[in-house]
């Protein structure tokens, strides 16, 4: 007969807790070590209602090249019976000029809003169908002292049905765009996907011209500004994978757009115009609602440890979009949420999930003020 029975019990709880905690890290470190993850999810937005997705990445490295590659196809059908198929990704290559290529292709299908401001300053909308294909590359040749430099090239075509709609939008109903141009980036985050400090500056320039094929003629302008900031990291960790998990850190960015042409801006196609909101770019904020020539955005992460692999955020970001013919300030818009992060492979690549509102509806019972994002993918 056993004296003391707790001390038995106990025994046993802590034997296996600590079989379980064995059995979960050498789970955690085989899957760490797969190339490729795939993912199903379902998400929602108001502009988008249920969305149902299929997300796989690969992580690689090319040859002779330490810094490690990611290629990514996400496809979605929503029940507002839109569907789209994205490939993107950066390749990392080596050599005598090491270089990288940044790469984004998509193609969807869209019943979609269009907003716009009437005669008398109010706001509308309609809705309408979009068919749209677009095309961006940037190779970058990596120079020394974290510089890469190199050209630029987007493309850009849409057909929609919007001037069948009486009032709503009275420009062509397909639109072509072809723009070159050159982008720049200094960059000295210690990762790629997830960084725990470091900075990233990118500056990229695109012109938009009718004799190349264009329907409009343009300038974009672009800057990006990203700073990751360690501000708590554990003394003792098992591996580089686990300090950066357990690490505090605070991610700021601060991003610039412009649109410039010498003709009307009411004239410019509004596809090639920025926009906030979506899953990148002030979350909780409609995706299109807000849209002109001009944008300033700035966002913030709080982004802490919970568990193993599982990590959380606290964001919050702000900006607006203004029309250079009518230049006109307003109160600007603000997106706030949480998050969690799963850490899906030892190159710190998250999936990540979002929950965001937005300062525009203050109806906490209306779930349209609500946003749902679930990807693979950091925001910034």
């Amino acid at each position: 007969m056993v004296k003391h029975p707790y001390i038995l019990i106990f025994f046993l709880l802590w034997t296996s807790l600590t079989s379980a905690q064995e059995k979960w890290n050498a789970l955690v470190d085989n899957v760490m070590q797969w190339p490729v993850i795939g993912v199903v999810y379902p998400t929602y937005s108001p502009e988008t209602n249920w969305s149902f997705g299929a997300s796989v990445q690969a992580c690689f490295n090319m040859p002779r090249e330490t810094i490690p590659s990611t290629f990514r196809v996400t496809g979605c059908y929503t029940l507002n019976h839109q569907w789209q198929i994205h490939a993107s990704g950066t390749l990392y290559m080596a050599g005598k000029t090491p270089w990288l290529l940044y790469f984004s292709s998509r193609y969807r299908d869209y019943p979609d809003r269009y907003y716009g401001w009437d005669r008398d300053h109010n706001r509308y909308s309609c809705h309408y169908n979009s068919q749209r294909a677009d095309v961006t590359l940037q190779p970058m040749f990596r120079l020394r002292h974290n510089w890469a430099v190199g050209p630029a090239f987007d493309f850009l075509w849409e057909k929609t049905n919007l001037n069948k709609v009486d009032s709503c939008f009275a420009g062509p109903s397909e639109t072509l765009m072809w723009g070159l141009g050159g982008v720049a980036m200094y960059d000295t985050r210690d990762y790629v996907h997830y960084p725990t400090k470091g900075m990233m500056l990118k500056v990229l320039g695109l012109y938009y011209e009718p004799r190349l094929g264009a329907d409009y003629r343009a300038w974009h302008i672009e800057a990006d500004y990203r700073h990751f900031v360690t501000l708590w990291k554990p003394h003792d960790f098992k591996s580089d994978f686990d300090r950066v998990n357990r690490s505090l850190i605070f991610a700021y960015q601060v991003r610039a757009i412009a649109v410039l042409s010498n003709q009307s801006i009411q004239d410019m196609p509004f596809q090639i115009m920025p926009t906030l909101g979506g899953e990148e770019l002030i979350r909780g904020v409609r995706a299109n609602m807000y849209r002109e020539n001009v944008l300033w955005a700035v966002q913030t992460e709080l982004r802490f440890p919970i568990f193993s692999i599982l990590r959380g955020t606290a964001f919050v970001g702000v900006g607006d979009v203004y029309n250079t013919d009518h230049w006109e300030w307003t109160t600007p818009k603000v997106g706030y949420g949480l998050g969690l992060r799963v850490s899906v492979n030892r190159e710190h690549i998250n999936l990540r999930f979002d929950v965001a509102r937005n300062s525009i509806n203050n109806n906490w019972a209306d779930r349209n003020s609500y946003s749902f994002y679930f990807t693979v993918s950091e925001a910034f």
